[in-house]
């Protein structure tokens, strides 16, 4: 039967061949520790409680299959900031070539600054290399103003409401006397 080695504290599992001699003589598991203690952010055996399960084949098939799924998942994650951070550079190249406007740019949001294709899809939902640039910034702001999102006075001096003291509150009272402690 197959084994498993879970390591609760990173929460990585480990497929394992079978095993049935003493734990000091496994070479596969001292493989596998020395590996996963290589790869942590802390290398201390004590901070890895770990735990050998054993299951069907059936079951360690079905995890293989998962560690698949999330190495090809990693990838792609892999994939999309390589592809992000290329876009990033080149609209800071371009941003560099206008002269790094503080404010509008030429060519904002042009056809040629289109990234992916054009046919079909509506303009509203297109991808610009200028969503990428610090230009942005500024008419992102320019959006958020018309929509009143940015105010030029705190919402809470309109709601302020005048507040009366009430016998509860110390507002009438005598400052010469010394409030209650307790003694310590």
């Amino acid at each position: 039967m197959p084994r498993l080695l879970v390591c609760k504290p990173c929460g990585v599992v480990y497929n394992m061949q079978d095993y049935d001699g003493p734990p000091e003589y496994d070479q596969e598991l001292r493989e596998v520790i020395d590996r996963h203690l290589g790869q942590a952010s802390d290398p201390r055996p004590e901070s890895h409680g770990s735990m050998i399960f054993r299951c069907d084949k059936e079951t360690a098939s079905k995890l293989d299959m998962e560690t698949e799924v999330k190495k090809e998942l990693m990838k792609n994650e892999i994939e999309v900031r390589e592809l992000r951070n290329d876009l990033k550079e080149d609209a800071l190249k371009c941003f560099s070539k206008h002269g790094r406007p503080k404010m509008d740019c030429l060519d904002y949001c042009s056809e040629e600054k289109t990234i992916g294709r054009k046919v079909g899809v509506p303009k509203s939902k297109r991808q610009y290399l200028c969503m990428y640039c610090p230009v942005q910034e500024y008419y992102q702001h320019k959006i958020r103003d018309a929509k009143g999102l940015y105010s030029t006075k705190h919402d809470t001096v309109d709601r302020m409401v005048d507040v009366k003291p009430t016998s509860r509150t110390n507002a009438n009272a005598d400052l010469g006397k010394k409030l209650w402690t307790p003694r310590g």
